[in-house]
């Protein structure tokens, strides 16, 4: 059913305005409002005004002109076919042309058309949205009409700027909430207003844990004074690009990000700051391993020659000192000390030869525990003269690992003379063997040692570093090369003034278990 405008009378409430020339009844169905029958079988609703507008209401517009029509009370006929309505007032019987009592077809074809544009926008903006409103306007001669049109159009334009922006925003957060990109808002006090879920993914923290609290909880206290002066010069306008690291909530790692900041404007005025993060932490590690790539290349390139150079005159000097040796007496603590540094010197240009020089490795399933044992006895005379006790528990499962027996052995010689060094006053170093779920062999040594500060852990490892006094960093560099070659990895941890451990996981040999 269609349904069509009416509108009151200046004298009556219950006036109608039908909408075309080819009316045949008007049928009351319920209080002021009718069914309109046409000459064409065709129904139209119609109603009093109070009724219409309630319609309207719920349209989200109003329709406010006042037409100055018949009293459908005084109607007494009306014939169709003359477009000619009887009316009797009192004791009066006049006539009046349709024109000049009924809204016309055209101008309810109108209104409908607007009515039915305006509905259409709860389906959404049309792609091709044709401006019926201006061409309506341009035809209509009756300015009541035309200023109802104007009243609709300025409606219709309304929920579409208010349809528009709702998609703007829905856009937005979409952008938002599926950047891969780590983004945050801070207001004007610097406290976080809004995060997104890749921030969450990033920082491993929740949205409780960050909302409305400051930046600083998620920063690494080096790196706020660069943040803070960021973040004001953005309040004053600028975009600054910087780094920033970020400290893992659930894993003990930092996350570092190439940062963009960017004011968020309301009207002329800055209300606060995006971030736009970009996680460059593999970018840094792969720079990082460059870099010490590049330094075991140098190192590798010394080590060649200073090898040959040193090797030959210290085959002659540790000779003569053994030959002076055995004939001058008096002196053996001298002697015994010399060939002790002369011995060093043999160790260190040894190691330098496992840098320049990769050997041909051949590697066999061995069992780790027995690697070990044998590993003790050359060193056991060393940690006894320290008061240092070794323990080894290994489980009953541990399964072998395929390893360059003689490799594995140097690495093992090194992390216990770091830990006999590290323990001046005695103590324990406990050695544990497992089996992983993950197809690898945990082997952990624990020492009871004066411990490494945590800021100088990361750079263990580095040619040239070390923590201790005669030390050369060429013994854990050499170590983390050999795990590296066999597939495992290392990790250190450590506590001043408790001691260091060491985890080594190596992946286990296809063979079955001990």
């Amino acid at each position: 059913m269609q349904k069509i405008p009416v509108v009151r009378d200046k004298r009556s409430s219950d006036i109608l305005i039908i909408p075309s020339d080819e009316v045949v009844k008007i049928e009351c169905i319920r209080d002021k409002e009718y069914i309109v029958h046409t000459a064409n079988d065709k129904f139209y609703w119609a109603a009093s005004l109070e009724a219409f507008e309630e319609c309207l209401f719920e349209e989200g517009f109003r329709l406010i002109d006042q037409m100055n029509v018949v009293n459908m009370n005084h109607v007494k006929e009306y014939d169709p076919r003359k477009g000619v309505v009887k009316l009797q007032t009192g004791s009066s019987t006049s006539y009046k042309t349709a024109s000049a009592a009924w809204i016309q077809g055209e101008h309810v074809t109108n209104l409908i058309n607007l009515l039915r544009k305006m509905k259409d926008l709860d389906h959404g903006i049309p792609e091709e949205d044709d401006d019926i409103f201006e061409t309506i306007l341009a035809q209509e001669e009756d300015y009541r009409f035309a200023r109802s049109y104007a009243m609709i159009k300025a409606l219709y334009e309304k929920k579409k700027a208010e349809i528009l922006l709702e998609e703007s925003e829905l856009r937005y957060k979409s952008l938002f909430e599926h950047n891969p990109d780590p983004i945050c808002s801070l207001n004007l006090s610097g406290h976080i207003t809004s995060v997104n879920p890749a921030m969450f993914a990033v920082a491993g923290y929740t949205e409780k844990d960050l909302l409305h609290k400051t930046i600083d909880t998620l920063l690494v206290p080096e790196h706020y004074a660069r943040w803070s002066q960021s973040f004001f010069e953005t309040l004053k306008g600028a975009t600054p690009h910087y780094e920033l690291s970020f400290r893992h909530k659930n894993e003990d790692r930092l996350v570092e990000l190439s940062v963009l900041n960017f004011p968020i404007f309301v009207g002329k005025q800055i209300a606060g700051v995006y971030m736009i993060g970009q996680d460059i932490s593999e970018r840094k590690r792969a720079e990082e391993m460059l870099i010490r790539s590049e330094k075991l290349s140098i190192v590798g390139q010394l080590a060649a020659g200073v090898a040959h150079e040193i090797r030959n005159p210290l085959t002659s000097l540790k000779g003569f000192v053994q030959l002076m040796q055995s004939r001058v007496a008096g002196f053996d603590n001298y002697f015994n000390i010399m060939m002790e540094e002369l011995e060093r010197i043999n160790f260190i240009v040894s190691e330098f030869l496992v840098i320049a020089k990769p050997q041909s490795v051949k590697f066999q399933p061995k069992d780790a525990a027995v690697i070990l044992h044998n590993t003790i006895l050359l060193i056991g005379s060393q940690a006894i003269i320290h008061n240092v006790n070794i323990v080894t528990e290994t489980d009953h499962d541990v399964p072998l690992i395929n390893c360059d027996e003689n490799q594995i052995k140097q690495v093992f010689i090194n992390i216990l003379n770091n830990s006999v060094d590290s323990m001046e006053e005695g103590g324990e170093i406990r050695i544990q063997f497992k089996k992983q779920e993950d197809g690898y062999v945990l082997m952990r040594f624990t020492d009871q040692g004066c411990g490494i500060p945590e800021d100088r852990i990361p750079r263990l490892g580095e040619p040239f570093y070390t923590t201790k006094e005669k030390g050369t960093g060429l013994g854990l560099m050499v170590t983390f090369k050999i795990i590296e070659s066999h597939g495992g990895k290392m990790k250190i941890f450590s506590e001043v003034g408790k001691g260091t451990t060491v985890e080594i996981y190596m992946p286990a040999a296809d063979s079955a278990p001990r």
